[in-house]
């Protein structure tokens, strides 16, 4: 099985028509369809029988699957965060929108023609919401897939649009599959790892304190704490001012604090490190692919694109 290639830079010949299965088709009017990255469509508007908000290989995006996927988002869980629809901060909600459906037809594409066999049937949506961390994505008429989950760390590893798709999309993640195979960490790597990140599998003392239950350092502050973890387990100790007056205080217990071990976190570190590897490839894999197979229609450009009206990033 061969795996996910970039299909070279280019496209019809300018002037030309594409016809698609469904009877859309590129027709042939000068200057009024958007090239982005590589591609090189005809020149011409995105016509049909429906507006068409993107066209990703031989498959077209259709702007009403773009609204109809967001009335999802804003009849969702944090409707009341989003910016109105009417504002530059709305519209270019549906740009981003776009290209995270654009990302999903080609994972989608490259999924089928690998033949990569996904965790169950259905479309990506409704997208993951970044707050619900605990609360795995989900598929419209589909099984819920546990640890599909989209999180801030993955966001900034991959982009916002990539760890999206890699969130709601079963089929990308098929794809990230393939992409992360044989780019697993050396052991030098992993090993690197454990030694700067000490604080991860380390967990300092703690001391079972009457009337406040469990503490660690810099949870309480001043001459309580002093008081605290001077103390011998057992002891009582005070009235030591604090908050509201004098404190007497039992310590408990007293456990000490503790490292797991390498061997213990080895391949947990590994693994960790094999997906975030696979993810970036998947980032890389995916800005290509855009690159060689996608033209988004005007009023669908991405957020940034500093050609679009509403566009507010700038370097």
């Amino acid at each position: 099985m061969n795996g996910p290639d970039v299909p070279p830079a280019g496209g019809a010949p300018a002037g030309s028509a594409r016809r698609f299965a469904d009877g859309h088709h590129l027709a042939e009017a000068p200057g009024a369809a958007r090239v982005t990255g590589g591609v090189l469509p005809p020149e011409g508007v995105l016509a049909g029988d429906g507006a068409i908000a993107a066209v990703v290989g031989e498959r077209v995006v259709l702007a009403a699957e773009v609204d109809r996927r967001l009335r999802l988002m804003r009849g969702g869980p944090l409707a009341a965060r989003l910016p109105r629809p009417e504002t530059a901060e709305g519209r270019n909600l549906r740009r981003w929108l776009v290209q995270v459906m654009v990302a999903e037809a080609l994972a989608e594409l490259e999924a089928a023609r690998l033949g990569l066999a996904c965790e169950h049937p259905g479309p990506p949506e409704p997208l993951p919401v970044p707050e619900l961390l605990s609360a795995p994505a989900q598929s419209e008429g589909a099984a819920v897939v546990p640890g599909a989950v989209l999180t801030l760390a993955g966001a900034l590893r991959t982009g916002g649009v990539a760890a999206a798709v890699l969130a709601a999309s079963p089929a990308a993640r098929a794809v990230c599959r393939v992409l992360a195979a044989g780019r697993g960490p050396a052991e030098d790597e992993v090993r690197d790892y454990y030694r700067r990140n000490l604080d991860r599998f380390t967990t300092p003392e703690t001391r079972w304190v009457r009337p406040f239950g469990p503490v660690r350092r810099g949870e309480i502050a001043g001459p309580i704490e002093d008081a605290v973890f001077a103390a011998r387990q057992g002891e009582t100790v005070g009235p030591v001012e604090g908050p509201g007056g004098p404190w007497t205080l039992v310590v408990e217990r007293i456990e000490a604090a503790r490292r797991e071990p390498y061997a213990a976190v080895r391949e947990r570190i590994r693994a960790e490190l094999a997906k975030e590897n696979g993810e970036r490839a998947f980032a890389r894999w995916l800005d290509a692919r855009h690159a060689g197979s996608v033209v988004l229609a005007p009023g669908h450009e991405h957020p940034a694109d500093p050609a679009q009206p509403d566009a507010d990033h700038r370097h």
